[in-house]
């Protein structure tokens, strides 16, 4: 009797000890993190630099770089259509914050809180298929004008899941002609992600993609990984592997515009409707009443004896 409560005590504590375990593993993973796992990990592969507007962003500097272009290809996941970036650095910058570009910084990176499987806007039409990153601020359904048609890569349809999809390109002097007789995809999802709820594009449908491509597209599962480095793929397992931290918002350069507000599309100040601001002290002050100068009488005319010149001895 006393030998079977033993064990069964001792299974008692094993079992407990495999749920902590269980549990303290849970929570390294989601640990929060501070916006300084951006700057210790990117600053070897670019440069920081301050902006007027965003605060802190991050500039890769390689001749040629386009964001969601340049040494990446699409996967399917449980989350959509999650760019798969070739860089080291990728799981920072493709899936937080938003890329931008201006003449005297190049494209950069203004870093952000939220995980996406990708930060950009989706179009669909014609033989095409075509993405953009989305800017600091731009809502996920973004107007027809709201990104310049040179930041639009396109491709056709049944090349969208090769894993070197750049050989198959459209050169963006088509852009415009291609932007006329495509539609902005908005396939909108809110997810819950790093213990809070996302929201974002998720690109073309699955049985969409099926169809142009005539190959079975197979769902990819998304895991966190450990430590921050390039995005592992297990075919095998049907697994994407990276790194994607709770960072915590508090953290972040508070000039950065927050991705989820929708009101970022109106402009800073609204002319329009702004209302002439009065001051306190004086609304109730009386208006002054206005001065009125006295009109100027006329000069009298000079006598002739008063002639100027003359001497009173000349009288």
């Amino acid at each position: 009797m006393r030998t079977a409560i033993r064990f069964l005590l001792a299974g008692i504590i094993c079992f407990s000890g495999l749920l902590y375990s269980n549990k303290s593993a849970s929570q390294q993973v989601s640990a929060t993190v501070s916006f300084s796992v951006f700057h210790d990990n990117l600053q070897s592969y670019g440069r920081w630099r301050a902006h007027p507007k965003y605060g802190d962003v991050w500039i890769y500097g390689q001749a040629g770089f386009t964001p969601y272009s340049t040494d990446g290809h699409w996967v399917y996941s449980q989350y959509g259509w999650t760019w798969v970036s070739d860089y080291p650095w990728g799981w920072a910058t493709f899936h937080y914050g938003r890329w931008a570009y201006e003449p005297s910084y190049g494209w950069f990176w203004v870093p952000g809180s939220e995980w996406a499987p990708a930060w950009v806007s989706w179009r669909t039409g014609g033989d095409y298929y075509g993405w953009a990153p989305l800017g600091p601020g731009l809502s996920i359904n973004v107007g027809v004008n709201s990104i310049p048609a040179n930041r639009w890569v396109f491709m056709p349809r049944r090349y969208i899941t090769d894993p070197r999809p750049n050989r198959y390109y459209v050169s963006n002097t088509k852009n415009v002609t291609i932007i006329r007789n495509t539609t902005i995809i908005n396939n909108t999802n809110v997810n819950r992600v790093s213990n809070r709820n996302v929201t974002f594009n998720s690109g073309p449908r699955r049985e969409d993609v099926e169809r142009d491509t005539k190959v079975k597209v197979n769902v990819m599962n998304v895991n966190n990984s450990s430590r921050p480095g390039k995005v592992e793929i297990d075919n095998s397992k049907k697994t994407v592997n990276i790194y994607k931290p709770d960072i915590d918002e508090k953290t972040v350069n508070k000039k950065v515009v927050r991705n989820e507000s929708n009101d970022n599309d109106k402009p800073d100040i609204d002319n329009e409707n702004r209302k002439p601001v009065v001051k306190k002290q004086q609304e109730n002050k009386p208006r002054p009443k206005p001065q009125v100068k006295p009109k100027p009488q006329p000069k009298p005319k000079p006598k002739p004896d008063d002639r100027p010149g003359k001497s009173r001895k000349e009288k």
